[in-house]
């Protein structure tokens, strides 16, 4: 009576085989009958489909690469599309997949460009005009420097220091350039103007920038000199001829022009401290740049004392 093992007796090699686990691929034969290869997944699906048995696979004419059975192959067989479609694919595919060169030519030279014998015109050469610069304004104002030298005179008498005129100048030009009124342009065209125009808001007081600082350096200059009228040479009227022989002639000498002295104190009452201060802008900073003239002029003239701290 035969006797059967346990399990765990058998060897461990063959205790680990499992039956089934191997899966069975279909082949085919070509016709030339030196390759063999699996069919597709989809030619076997297609080949069921059919019902078509994988044994008359080989029966049917294949035009895949070195005899592979293809779809087109399995269509043509059972008569879904034309007999002759799957082998005129695979030549026209076959034709393309090399690259043909036989009916190359060489294209022909450009015809050559005739010269232009016409010398070019003015406008053409004429490099473009520059755009024009925008037009300056220079805002002048007299100020006074004599309470500025009067100023400098005490303090040195005083603390024996001599300040500087251009200190009182810098420390003017500073402090008047502090919130200067804006310009029309620049209040119109500011960032906070132009997002309340876009969202549509009403324009604010404090979201509108009414001030801002300025950097004007102004111009310096004197006022012209009083220019005394040319002293003409003293002239002799000479006497008539009759005259001379009747015994009355006189020398009458011509007038000569005033002298210094004698000139009216109302044209040398000018003020020698007076100095022209200017500064050069836009017409749209017309109004920034008098504002900050007159600021310095209230601090040369009227507060000397306090740029001095």
């Amino acid at each position: 009576m035969a006797s059967f093992a346990p399990v765990s007796r058998l060897p461990r090699c063959m205790s680990r085989v499992r039956v089934g686990s191997y899966n069975v691929a279909r082949y085919i034969q070509t016709s030339s009958g030196s390759y063999s290869y699996p069919l597709y997944p989809s030619v076997a699906q297609l080949l069921h489909e059919h019902g078509i048995p994988a044994s008359d696979a080989p029966k049917i004419p294949t035009s895949g690469p070195k005899g592979r059975l293809l779809k087109g192959d399995v269509l043509a067989y059972v008569g879904a599309i034309a007999s002759d479609h799957p082998s005129n694919l695979s030549a026209q595919l076959s034709k393309l997949s090399h690259l043909d060169l036989s009916n190359i030519k060489l294209a022909p030279p450009p015809a050559p460009v005739p010269e232009q014998q016409s010398e070019p015109s003015p406008e053409a050469v004429a490099p473009p005009e520059p755009a024009p610069a925008p037009a300056q304004l220079s805002v002048t104002v007299p100020i006074s420097l004599s309470s500025i030298f009067s100023i400098q005179e005490r303090i040195h008498k005083k603390l024996g220091v001599a300040v500087p005129l251009s200190t009182f100048l810098t420390r003017a030009a500073d402090i008047a350039n502090d919130d200067l009124p804006v310009s029309k342009k620049s209040l119109s065209r500011s960032p906070d103007a132009l997002f309340d125009e876009i969202i549509g808001a009403q324009k604010s007081p404090s979201s509108t920038l009414l001030t801002s600082r300025g950097n004007f350096t102004p111009e310096i200059s004197s006022p012209e000199e009083l220019s005394l009228p040319q002293q003409q040479p003293k002239t002799t009227q000479e006497p008539d001829i009759i005259d001379i022989l009747t015994g009355n002639a006189q020398t009458v000498r011509a007038k000569a022009p005033p002298t210094q002295e004698e000139l009216t104190t109302s044209s040398i009452s000018e003020d020698i401290a007076t100095n022209l201060f200017s500064v050069t802008v836009s017409p749209d900073d017309k109004a920034r740049g008098k504002e900050f003239l007159e600021r310095m002029r209230t601090l040369l003239q009227d507060q000397p004392g306090s740029l001095i701290f």
